[in-house]
């Protein structure tokens, strides 16, 4: 009986010896794998950097664009960005992990990335200070043009940021005369800086196919409609704000037969007499977190005897737009256009 216990004992010790022997040897595998992998990355990084992007530099009032060719050497792993929809359009590059902060937050995330936006530090609800945006000890800051510059709503210049070790670049989406090339520039220009090129060009081809499929609609066919914009309420009557600038919205709404009547506006604002003699059939407000509500306000154009022989609201063809959506630079732009056909022309 001792036999047979001492026989079973020393069985369990070789089988855990073995077992143990085994399990180191395959942990030794792993670690070697995952070093393998790493070192192979810094040489796949090693030979691919650096690269060189179109972008521009901004002067500290804002006032001056200037195209640059920049080289970029890479490993940067602290972004920030100085609005949502670029947030958002780097997470759909794959890049969450590397987004330490992000500001300008204007409402709730799409669908699609909301889990990862929600996970990213809010460094400003409103546009970053530079002091927010040091705060985050960035390496790369990315985003509108517009909000490189000085002030409490700017994060400092393309210069002064490179001066304290931080790359950047403006988006193309916020240039003169801004089109869906300047969009698919982006996307191609953040796949080169940040190596991310296959996984570019496949969120650039769904964004093709989604504007071709605007475009090829039969609902649009030889249509255009009259639309205006309202930019907001002051003492009662709508405000039609100039939309010259807006090339790359405008030509959105084109891809599903709207013209926009305050796209030829030469100064800030289109009357109300000239909307009125417009006779847009269409009409958009611009939503976003902290904005009015927009059901009273689509109401109290409804309710506003001065513009009811107007088309869009003897016909309550008045809609709201998610402002992030719309101006963020992400893509989301054409999945509102497709939201926005339906609604005019039915689904």
């Amino acid at each position: 009986m001792k036999s047979k216990i001492i026989k079973s004992f020393v069985g369990i010790i070789l089988t855990t010896a073995i077992f143990t022997g085994c399990q180191s040897a395959s942990t030794e595998t792993v670690a070697e794998d995952a070093a393998t992998e790493n070192i192979t990355e810094s040489e796949n990084n090693d030979s691919y950097y650096p690269v060189t992007a179109e972008t521009y530099s901004v002067s500290s009032d804002g006032a001056t664009w200037t195209p640059v060719s920049t080289t970029y050497e890479g490993g940067y792993e602290r972004i920030v960005a100085n609005n949502q929809g670029t947030a958002t359009l780097l997470i759909r590059l794959g890049l969450s992990d590397k987004i330490v902060g992000v500001a300008a937050v204007f409402g709730p995330a799409p669908e699609d990335v909301a889990d990862e936006f929600q996970a990213l530090p809010v460094i400003a609800e409103g546009y970053a200070s530079k002091e927010a945006l040091l705060g985050a000890e960035p390496d790369f800051a990315v985003g509108r043009g517009d909000l490189f510059v000085d002030g409490d709503y700017g994060i400092g210049t393309v210069d002064e940021l490179a001066g304290m070790g931080i790359a950047s670049y403006i988006t193309h989406v916020g240039e003169n005369n801004a089109n869906f090339e300047s969009f698919l520039a982006d996307i191609d220009n953040l796949g080169k800086i940040f190596n991310v090129e296959d996984k570019a060009n496949e969120l650039k081809n769904s964004y093709i196919e989604m504007t071709n499929g605007l475009k090829n609609d039969t609902r649009v066919a030889g249509k255009s409609m009259k639309m205006a914009e309202v930019s907001w309420i002051e003492d009662g009557m709508p405000v039609f704000g100039s939309a010259k600038a807006e090339t790359l919205q405008n030509e959105a709404f084109a891809m599903i037969g709207l013209d926009n009547i305050n796209g030829y506006c030469e100064g800030d604002q289109v009357s109300i007499e000239t909307v009125i003699a417009e006779n847009p059939e269409v009409i958009v407000l611009f939503d976003y977190e902290g904005g009015p509500n927009m059901d009273e306000m689509i109401q109290s154009l409804y309710d506003n005897e001065a513009i009811s022989e107007i088309s869009a609201i003897r016909n309550k063809k008045v809609f709201a737009l998610d402002f992030n959506a719309i101006y963020g630079g992400s893509g989301d732009l054409y999945a509102s256009m497709q939201e926005l056909a339906d609604l005019v022309y039915g689904e």
